[in-house]
């Protein structure tokens, strides 16, 4: 059971760079229901806001993980999904205020789907290793 351990930690630290390329697309492939689900519980008259829901470019310091929100860089036009999130109050000049209550729609999506992307996650990463393992 040792030498088999010993085994398997040795082939994990031979990961590469293409091996975290593939965990990347399992992440990625795994987190679409969550995309799909915040992108149908968004209402928006104009669709930017449904638009620009969507995966946010990795950079060094975020490459180990997948980033699901709106977009605001580029040319997307996510930059009011915190209004919509969290809701705002509307002031009119004669002193009227209009609440607009917030639609989490992120974290509605998240919820109800999370079990199913972890799932799925797991089940792709197991064969990952297993392929990692018989090399």
């Amino acid at each position: 059971m040792v030498e088999g351990f010993k085994n398997i930690a040795r082939k994990f630290k031979q990961v590469t760079t293409s091996q975290e390329a593939q965990i990347y697309s399992i992440m990625r492939k795994a987190a679409e229901p969550i995309v799909t689900s915040a992108q149908s519980r968004v209402n928006s008259r104009t669709g930017n806001l449904r638009a620009s829901i969507g995966f946010i470019e990795r950079n060094r310091r975020y490459k180990n993980m997948v980033l699901i929100g709106p977009r605001t860089y580029g040319g997307w036009k996510g930059q009011h999904a915190y209004l919509i999130g969290k809701g705002f109050k509307i002031q009119r000049y004669d002193g009227e205020v209009t609440i607009v209550p917030g639609n989490n729609f992120m974290g509605y999506a998240l919820a109800q789907n999370a079990e199913a992307v972890k799932a799925q996650i797991e089940k792709d990463v197991f064969k990952l290793i297993e392929q990692q393992i018989k090399k």
